[in-house]
């Protein structure tokens, strides 16, 4: 967790989800809800180089909140509303129309992880995106 703390400052993430839901409504963001897993290599390398590659860490900063998840922690209305089987998991949620946009599973390289960000963009009718 201690890695995972230095992007809570990074950029607009929330541990809490309703939180998160809430900044995201307030300013015309999507909702990024990120499932990791202490010892998961593949979170790991996500947060350490996905994560911080400049367009990646732009687009993130600019449409999305980030909501991280400890799956071995995740709370009962989470677990009912979003069903994850390993990790690192990834939920585009457009908070104003109560919807999942897209799901993203297993590790992604910068540009791929990019273009899935952009593409729940272009689902969405948000002014961030």
């Amino acid at each position: 967790m201690l890695l995972l703390s230095c992007f809570l400052f990074a950029s607009q993430w929330y541990p809490d989800f309703r939180k998160g839901v809430e900044v995201a409504k307030r300013e015309g963001k999507l909702v990024l809800v990120y499932f990791y897993e202490e010892g998961c290599n593949y979170c790991k390398y996500m947060e350490e180089v996905v994560f911080v590659e400049p367009e990646v860490s732009s687009l993130m900063d600019k449409a999305f909140v980030v909501v991280p998840v400890d799956t071995e922690d995740i709370p009962d209305y989470l677990d009912k509303r979003f069903r994850v089987y390993g990790t690192p998991t990834f939920f585009v949620y457009d908070p104003n129309r109560d919807k999942i946009i897209l799901q993203i599973f297993g590790m992604q390289e910068s540009d791929e992880f990019l273009e899935l960000l952009r593409e729940a963009c272009s689902k969405v009718k948000v002014k961030s995106c």
